[in-house]
């Protein structure tokens, strides 16, 4: 009689799955779509490049070609992450020893949680471009997103010495 095969442990995912990754693609979407309706009421100009006070030092016609390549570049970026945080959560362990497997696991979920983290900051980047949003809006996004980067490296840095650690035994 044979002997069923030890099941396999499945595979770390993300919270929200593919909501998660949908996000940030329906959010761009969105823009895409406000900004249609409403070409006639936006500014002439607008900005593409802000500096390290939050301001504006940068800016373009706004063109049918500007805009589509600023929601276009954002939204490729977006899917390059997504996918990329997808990967990374199919390869198989690298670790031996279930207590490996299992910090490995952590670290890669990890990794894959602060990469989707930054696929939603930039698709919110286009909307300082495109919506009528106060200056200030954007150094509060500037903000959070140095703080949800140093705190994801904190955890990652966390969870490699755990990974190692774990490996070393």
């Amino acid at each position: 009689m044979l002997e069923p095969s030890p099941a396999k442990p499945a595979p770390p995912r993300l919270p929200g799955r593919w909501l998660s990754g949908a996000i940030p693609l329906l959010w761009l979407g969105g823009v895409t779509a406000w900004v249609w309706i409403r070409w006639a009421q936006l500014p002439p100009m607008m900005p593409v490049h802000w500096g390290l006070m939050g301001y504006p030092d940068y800016w373009v016609r706004r063109t049918p070609s500007a805009v589509a390549m600023r929601i276009g570049t954002m939204g490729a970026l977006c899917l390059a992450f997504i996918a990329l945080a997808a990967l990374l959560l199919r390869q198989p362990p690298q670790a031996r020893s279930p207590e490996a497997i299992a910090a490995e696991k952590v670290f890669r979920r990890r990794t894959a949680l602060l990469i989707v983290a930054c696929a939603w900051f930039i698709a919110f980047q286009p909307a300082f471009t495109l919506l009528p949003l106060p200056y200030g809006s954007f150094r509060i996004w500037m903000i959070l997103f140095a703080i949800t980067l140093l705190t994801g490296i904190g955890m990652l840095v966390r969870s490699g010495l755990r990974m190692r650690s774990a490996r070393l035994r």
